[in-house]
C-alpha cells in the first residue's frame, strides 16, 4: 500500500508503538500522535485516520467532527474499549469504522486495506484530474481526454503523487530523476512548469511551490470540473 499516509492518534504508548511498527511494515507512512492537539494541523497531509476514542483533552468523536467540518473526506477508524452498542453506533455514525479493543492487528490491516480501496480505488480525483494509479495514467475530466506526458513528465508526476501532501526538495528530484544532470540549469523548475501546463494547473494549486523548500502535490482540494 505504498504512498498512503496514516494518522494514528493513540495515547496508550504500548498500543501506539505496536501499531506504528505494524503499519510501517506494511508500507504505510505513519504519523503517531498521543493526543488530538495537532490533528487539525496535520489532517490535510493524511489519507486515513486511526483514532482512539478516549483521549486526553478532546475525544475521538469531537476530533472526527472537526475533520468533517473542514470539508475533508478522510476516513476515520475508531479504536475503543467501549463494547456497548450505543458507543459503537455513535462511532459508526461519526466515523467510517469502529473496532473494539483488544483486537487482532490482522483484522485492522484488512479493514484499512478495504477502506482505502473503497475510498480511493485505483483512481484518485484531484479537482478536474482523475489519476489511474494502477496504469500510471492521468485524465483531464474537463477536456475528457488523457493527459499526454513525456516519459520524464510521467515519472515526475507520479513521484510527486506517491509523496502527495509532502514537500519534496529539489535534492529529492535530482536524486530520483536527474542524478547526472548539471544542477545549475534549473531543470526541476523547468519540468514542473511544463507539468503544470500539461495538467492545466496554472496557479499551482495542485502542484504547489513551497517557497524556499520545494514542491508539494496537494490532494485534499475540492474536486470539481472546470467550466
Amino acid at each position: 500500500m505504498k504512498g498512503y499516509t496514516i494518522l494514528l492518534v493513540e495515547d496508550d504508548l504500548m498500543i501506539g508503538d505496536l501499531l506504528q511498527k505494524i503499519l510501517q511494515r506494511e508500507g504505510y507512512t505513519v504519523c503517531w500522535e498521543t493526543s488530538g492537539e495537532r490533528v487539525v494541523e496535520l489532517i490535510r497531509k493524511m489519507d486515513l485516520v486511526i483514532m482512539d476514542v478516549m483521549l486526553p483533552g478532546e475525544d475521538g468523536y469531537q476530533l472526527s467532527k472537526k475533520i468533517k467540518d473542514l470539508g475533508l473526506n478522510i476516513p476515520v477508524i475508531f479504536l475503543s474499549a467501549r463494547t456497548d452498542m450505543d458507543s459503537k453506533l455513535e462511532g459508526l455514525a461519526i466515523g467510517e469504522d469502529y473496532m473494539i479493543k483488544p483486537f487482532d492487528p490482522r483484522e485492522l490491516l484488512l479493514r484499512i486495506k478495504k477502506m482505502l480501496k473503497t475510498q480511493y480505488g485505483t483512481f484518485t480525483q484531484i479537482k478536474h484530474l482523475s489519476i489511474d494509479t494502477e496504469h500510471n495514467k492521468v485524465f483531464n475530466r474537463s477536456l475528457q481526454n488523457e493527459v499526454s506526458f513525456t516519459s520524464i513528465e510521467r515519472k515526475l508526476f507520479f513521484y510527486l503523487f506517491e509523496n502527495r501532501n509532502r514537500i519534496l526538495t529539489k535534492e529529492h528530484f535530482y536524486e530520483y530523476l536527474w542524478q547526472l544532470e548539471d544542477r545549475s540549469q534549473n531543470i526541476v523548475n523547468v519540468h514542473i512548469k511544463k507539468l503544470r501546463a500539461k495538467i492545466d494547473d496554472p496557479t499551482g494549486e495542485i502542484i504547489q511551490n513551497i517557497y524556499g523548500e520545494g514542491y508539494r502535490l496537494n490532494t485534499h482540494i475540492k474536486n470539481e470540473l472546470k467550466k
